[in-house]
């Protein structure tokens, strides 16, 4: 692949929601710039981008893939996205490194969650970009149905740039307002132009203050002040187009190469050793800085490593410094993509998103650069992954086989993680949704032939105990010779809420020996971790050894310490015990239409709310504190409550008391079980 001057180079992202028309977008851009002979199709998985096996089964598009294509002297890398929520981490990931974004709206359905998604993270990172309204030329479509609705969730800066010819099956054509002509829509040229000075004028304070002076901006300075808004992100063009008919293509890879920033436009700020902003001056020349977005475990180079050129040029089998890690690498060979395609290449440079081998300690996040690099740029920040399933292996043979392919997974996918819970003992998942998790779990078994069942986690519930009870634990058995013999008195009450265990030694006289003493305590403390109603562990427990006795041929460490485990026992059944259960702190985001469902959705889950604030145009944010084993499943819940729109973050409050009714269908539960294990 020959060079390209940095100021040619683009790289773009196609977001939007599922089945909006994507994928066939970048099809058709690839086959229309020459970089493919022929147009795949989803439906028989010949496409560029869709080729994991995954995907070609669901037909959906469930990883980020690069490509790239030559067009009018331009370098265009392109970044095709996932539109579902389950995969947002992919545009998470990717969003802080696009010079440009194209958001593809499906005429036919409007504006969706995809879009405003979409949407929310190019405004987060100040992001040029673009709306290529696709399909209408299907039935029931209307551009300017469609342009008004965008226009009302994203402001009136949303402006049509190439408008269609005729509708649905009589679309002919598509016409760009600046540099087009066509009779049949000539006035509505004319009309539009009209309507966008005002917007072009207020994108820039010199060019307004003009058109206050003169009343009225020259076709220069309209032409100028548009491309100028749009490179700026000020003004978001909106491209009418059909990809089926291959209409508006053009179009849209003219704004791309025409009006979308280079990467000697961007401005980045890092941070310097001193934790202070710098700015990274842009040049093909300077010290070489990258960041890395994704890693790809492909099965015949091993690793590729996804990474952004932030300036200078990185050559291949050159060395590098990761300023994360602070260690060496070496880069090996370097690798521009074309979906599964790799072409290798000399160098990567600025604005170039690029490939590379058998790297040992770069990871996700990670920056790059020349040795001697002292800056790291600021970490992608991911949204939280809320679903969580437990997983057991199908064969006790994969047991010792599962971390190490959970660890390949979450390397792949970063919104992917797992770990041991230590109280409920579990191994357990989380992602961002349930397709997510399952599409991971099925290419575990495909690729490391790990094969793994999977259920809700268990809540991790605690006992505990409300007043003050006395018991006394003696054990005593008389076998040939030696026999065992240990007798405790103890007194539980209850400690503060959260205080843990405390033991309390109050034996006066020696009538417990004091090699005794430890074992008495481990003991009681090996009988609250079994717990006493419900097999959950027993906290916030005062327990203090007052009396005993002993014998001094029979007694022994062991027998005290069973003898202390019967004690607690007794004296916990009388202190009225109750269980305790996690209380989640939870933090709902949703349109206001939504606030009545999801306010009495959480009154029906125990919970109880804190407040409410605004949280943007139209959304509200509802904060309050829900029971852990209300809210198990309440990402896939709530998305379907608010059609998808709905966020939340979730994190944990405190442990308070199970009420009765509850608990007495948790202790039931353990009884039965107790009784079939038996």
């Amino acid at each position: 692949m020959a060079s390209v001057n940095a100021s040619k180079v683009r790289n773009v992202g196609i977001l939007g929601h599922g089945g909006a028309g994507k994928t066939m977008l970048i099809e058709h851009i690839l086959h229309k710039a020459g970089k493919t002979n022929r147009i795949g199709k989803i439906a028989d998985g010949s496409t560029v981008g869709d080729y994991l096996d995954e995907e070609k089964e669901r037909q959906q598009t469930i990883c980020m893939k690069l490509m790239n294509v030559e067009w009018q002297g331009s370098r265009i890398h392109l970044v095709d996205h996932p539109g579902y929520v389950d995969f947002l981490g992919e545009v998470a990931a990717s969003a802080p490194l696009l010079d440009g974004v194209i958001i593809v709206v499906d005429a036919s359905t409007g504006v969706q969650v995809g879009t405003d998604n979409a949407f929310k993270y190019t405004e987060k990172h100040g992001t040029p970009r673009a709306f290529f309204v696709n399909k209408l030329d299907r039935d029931n479509t209307d551009f300017d149905s469609v342009v008004t609705q965008i226009q009302q969730n994203y402001g009136q800066q949303c402006v049509p740039l190439a408008i269609p010819v005729g509708k649905a099956d009589s679309l002919s054509a598509v016409v760009d307002i600046l540099s087009g002509e066509n009779a049949e829509v000539a006035d509505q040229i004319e009309e539009m132009k009209a309507q966008m000075v005002d917007v072009v004028a207020e994108s820039d304070d010199e060019l307004l203050e003009q058109y206050f002076e003169a009343g009225e901006l020259t076709p220069e300075q309209f032409a100028q002040g548009l491309q100028k808004g749009i490179t700026s992100g000020k003004i978001v063009p909106i491209i009418a187009g059909s990809v089926e008919k291959e209409l508006g293509i053009e179009e849209l890879l003219g704004i791309i190469a025409r009006s979308f920033p280079s990467p000697l436009d961007r401005k980045f700020v890092a941070k310097n050793p001193a934790g202070e902003d710098e700015e990274i001056a842009v040049s093909a020349d300077g010290p070489f800085i990258g960041q890395v977005f994704r890693s790809i475990v492909d099965p015949f180079v091993g690793q590729l490593t996804l990474f952004r050129v932030i300036s200078g040029t990185l050559k291949s089998d050159s060395d590098f410094y990761n300023a994360t890690t602070q260690t060496k690498e070496r880069t090996g060979k370097i690798f521009m993509l074309c979906g599964k395609e790799q072409e290798q290449v000399a160098e990567a440079g600025p604005g170039d998103l690029a490939a590379m081998t058998k790297l040992k300690n770069t990871h996700f996040g990670d920056t790059i650069g020349a040795a001697g690099t002292k800056i790291e740029m600021p970490k992608i920040v991911l949204p939280d992954s809320m679903v969580k399933l437990a997983i057991v292996p199908k064969s006790r043979g994969d047991e010792d086989k599962i971390g190490e392919a959970l660890n390949r997974l979450a390397e792949e996918d970063p919104t992917f993680s797992h770990y041991r819970d230590a109280d409920t003992k579990e191994h357990v998942v989380r992602g961002m949704g349930d397709l997510q998790l399952e599409i991971l779990l099925n290419r575990m078994k495909r690729k490391y032939g790990v094969d793994c069942e999977t259920q809700t986690p268990k809540v991790a519930f605690k006992e505990t105990i409300k007043r003050q009870a006395e018991a006394q634990g003696k054990h005593k058995k008389q076998t040939g010779g030696h026999g065992q013999y240990g007798d405790v008195h103890l007194r539980v009450k209850p400690n503060q809420r959260g205080a843990g265990y405390e033991f309390i030694d109050s034996i006066v006289g020696g009538v417990v020996p004091k090699q005794y003493i430890p074992h008495v305590d481990k003991g009681c403390q090996d009988a609250l971790a079994k717990g006493v109603i419900a097999g959950y562990p027993v906290v916030d427990t005062i327990v203090e050894l007052y009396f005993g006795s002993y014998h001094d041929v029979d007694s022994s460490e062991m027998a005290f310490k069973i003898a202390a485990s019967m004690a607690i026992r007794k004296a916990i059944k009388d202190a009225r015990p109750c269980l305790l259960e996690p209380i989640m702190e939870i933090a709902i985001t949703i349109p206001e239409e939504f606030m009545g469902d999801v306010n009495g959705d959480l009154n029906s889950r125990r919970g109880r709310i804190l407040g409410m604030e605004p949280a943007g145009p139209g959304r509200q944010c509802i904060r309050a504190t829900v029971p852990e084993a209300e809210v198990l499943r309440y990402s896939t819940d709530l998305r379907s409550m608010t059609g998808g729109r709905g966020t939340h973050a979730i994190k944990f409050s405190n442990y308070d008391e199970v009420p009765e009714h509850v608990a007495q269908q948790i202790v039931a539960a353990y009884e039965k079980e107790k009784e079939s294990g038996d």
